[in-house]
């Protein structure tokens, strides 16, 4: 399967490092804005060795003319969070032929605040006979395709409670700063009123689950609040002092007129104790709870490359997680590393 990266940060190095470990995926190019990026060699970006690739190019319009001739391209794009910054990217990508597999939070359900960009981008892709899919592992996954997979074993279903627990202490710096660690107070509730900070997708996953489930929402509720640190810790960012805001703690409560519950709690701080809860309820009650929590970014770069795995066999538009058909690990054959477009024919590529 041919691919090409678009973004190449902290998560597209971790879909470029799973990516060159398959022997099946074909890395057709890479793209990122980056200027200490663009000419290097994608081999040298991941942590698996293997023979020279392509070199890194700023824009699309740079890929190699043949991306634009070869049927079933896909592109693993990672840049933004919002829907209509990363749009225009998307929207060049399809002009290249390419269907796309987006870690875009807004994307993972873009029909409630995005209407009629959303109707805009399905329609885009359809001309083109392309698809266009937003996944991750939250959202996209923990918080709302394993619990709709979990009601499939269920006759009714009146409500739905998420928790999940992360970690931060040792995660990426951006990933700090965006849960707000090392803030006073006071700057966390400024920043969190004009949505600077936090998690991007809460209410998204609670509109997909909505969506899958066929519920209509009446009413949804979103809250954040910052969680304090009450001892002195060292991380990524730098020292940590009591009474500095380690994290957040979000909450996200959507209703049916019929009084059905979708509950997504997300606490994002340091040295918490990971974990995944679901708790689903209707004529019998059932619990799962995943110790340790999944991992957050290399969760988010398999379901990227698993979900380009399928992408073929998916109805083309714009799709969410509930029409992409069940998600599942595909057998890359890892070992060898990520064959080479150069100089191989189309038949050989595939």
């Amino acid at each position: 399967m041919d691919v090409i990266l678009y973004g190449l940060g902290p998560i597209g190095r971790q879909i470029l490092d799973v990516a060159a470990r398959s022997e099946t995926l074909h890395i057709l190019g890479a793209v990122d804005i980056d200027p200490a990026l663009v000419g290097r060699d994608v081999a040298t970006l991941s942590t698996h060795s293997r023979q020279a690739g392509p070199q890194v190019v700023a824009t699309v319009d740079d890929l190699p003319t043949e991306l634009y001739t070869r049927n079933g391209a896909t592109a693993l794009h990672a840049t933004g969070s919002r829907l209509s910054d990363v749009w225009p990217q998307l929207r060049q990508l399809l002009d290249a032929g390419l269907s796309v597999v987006s870690t875009c939070e807004e994307l993972s359900y873009p029909w409630h605040q995005h209407p009629e960009l959303s109707k805009e981008i399905d329609r885009y892709a359809r001309e083109r006979g392309r698809t266009v899919l937003g996944t991750g592992v939250n959202p996209g996954f923990v918080m709302d395709v394993l619990p709709m997979c979990l009601t499939a074993v269920f006759d009714d279903v009146q409500g739905i409670h998420v928790t999940r627990e992360v970690d931060v202490s040792s995660r990426r710096v951006p990933l700090q700063r965006k849960v707000g660690v090392g803030l006073e107070p006071t700057r966390f509730a400024q920043m969190a009123a004009t949505g600077k900070i936090g998690h991007v997708g809460l209410e998204e996953s609670a509109r997909l689950v909505a969506h899958g489930l066929s519920w209509e929402i009446d009413g949804i509720t979103n809250a954040i609040e910052p969680t304090i640190a009450t001892a002195r810790h060292r991380v990524e960012l730098g020292e940590l002092l009591p009474g500095e805001v380690d994290g957040l703690a979000q909450r996200c409560v959507a209703t049916t007129k019929d009084g059905r519950t979708i509950e997504l709690d997300l606490v994002m701080r340091v040295e918490v104790e990971q974990k995944d809860e679901i708790v689903v309820t209707g004529a019998e009650r059932h619990r799962v709870v995943i110790p340790g929590g999944l991992p957050g970014d290399t969760a988010t770069a398999a379901i990227t490359v698993n979900c380009a795995e399928r992408i073929g066999g998916m109805d083309k538009g714009l799709l969410t997680m509930a029409e992409a058909g069940l998600p599942r690990y595909q057998h890359r054959s890892f070992g060898r590393g990520s064959p080479l477009p150069q100089d191989q024919s189309k038949e050989e590529d595939r």
